[in-house]
């Protein structure tokens, strides 16, 4: 299996080891030095380790912005990677149509659900969708003609190298290149969850969350407001899965429709901040690279234990994420220091 800073993302090692203050100093010095200095190879390569959850966590919160929680976001990703690695091995087709063939296929299975859960809310919705993951990841985990089965697809093509007027970008082996990519990636999820924050748009699905029969009596598309986002979200996280593809150039079926992947955007969107438009990126940069650089050491072998009191911890004293937490505070300070 091939290593690199991506495959943190979903991997663990099963050893167990008390870390001295030392340690502990350090790699909290290094979780600070990812966020405030990304200009660093180090940290840029945190961070290109940190962009899919952050990308999947905005896309995730394009659904539950309309009310639906999803657990299933996972088949999306894996029909984005399998999607592209196929049409690159069978087809031979430039790394950015592979992609674009994967988030077509994803967003495919996004109506998919929209027409076989459009009655279907709250637990009975989210039980749907986590159920979900496993039709894709059988069939191709079954199906060695075609997908190559629990071996997975190996040998996928780079990511091209452009010339912009002299300007090399290597978007195959360099890492900078890797992160201005995904960087750019970021800022066009980040920009369609503003919208559905912010916009008109936006309006309409806070609506539809809030009372969909009101909603309705207004004069609101409750299907087509949901089906918008659902079809949005499956779009990008499917993207995301293609150039985690590209990028890793292999893919298997437990490591692609991990549930890992399906939960772990929930953790980052809660702890950040629902209805923020940073906060599922503040929840990202915070929380996932804690969990790697500090929590991963101290703990391989359940770390993954922080996710889940991090969930007790905000539902408790931060309901609405760190993100709104911050924004109160600067809020009261500057009252306090213009009435003062």
């Amino acid at each position: 299996m091939k290593s690199g800073p991506w495959r943190l993302i979903f991997m663990g090692t099963p050893q167990f080891a008390l870390p001295s203050l030392e340690a502990l100093l350090a790699a909290g010095e290094e979780v600070a030095a990812v966020v405030t200095q990304p200009d660093r190879p180090r940290g840029r390569g945190q961070l290109v380790t940190a962009s899919p959850v952050k990308e999947l966590a905005l896309a995730w919160n394009l659904v539950a912005l309309t009310g639906l929680l999803s657990l299933g976001h996972a088949a999306f990703f894996g029909m984005g990677a399998y999607g592209a690695a196929l049409a690159d091995h069978y087809w031979q087709l430039p790394p950015f149509a592979a992609i674009g063939i994967g988030a077509i296929l994803g967003a495919a299975y996004g109506g998919l659900w929209m027409a076989t859960f459009r009655r279907l809310r709250g637990a009975a919705f989210a039980l749907a969708t986590l159920a979900s993951v496993e039709i894709p990841k059988v069939i191709i985990d079954n199906w060695d003609a075609f997908t190559f089965g629990s071996l997975g697809v190996v040998g996928i093509s780079r990511l091209p190298t452009l010339d912009l007027g002299g300007r090399v970008l290597d978007f195959g082996t360099s890492l900078t290149a890797q992160y201005y990519l995904l960087l750019l990636f970021l800022v066009v999820v980040g920009g369609f969850h503003f919208a559905a924050l912010h916009s008109r748009w936006g309006w309409a699905i806070r609506a539809v969350r809030e009372d969909e029969t009101a909603a309705a009596a207004l004069g609101v598309n409750v299907p087509a407001v949901r089906a918008q986002a659902l079809l949005l979200s499956a779009l990008l996280t499917a993207l995301g899965g293609g150039l985690y593809a590209h990028l890793m150039g292999l893919i298997e079926p437990p490591l692609v429709f991990s549930l890992h992947l399906s939960a772990l955007p929930l953790v980052l969107t809660i702890f950040g901040g629902r209805y923020r438009a940073f906060g599922p990126v503040l929840g990202a940069l915070v929380l996932y690279p804690a969990d790697q650089l500090l929590f991963h050491r101290w703990l391989p072998s359940g770390h993954a234990l922080l996710y889940g009191l991090v969930i007790v911890i905000a539902l408790l004293f931060c309901p609405r994420g760190i993100a709104a937490w911050l924004s109160w505070n600067r809020r009261s300070a500057w009252k306090s220091k213009t009435s003062g």
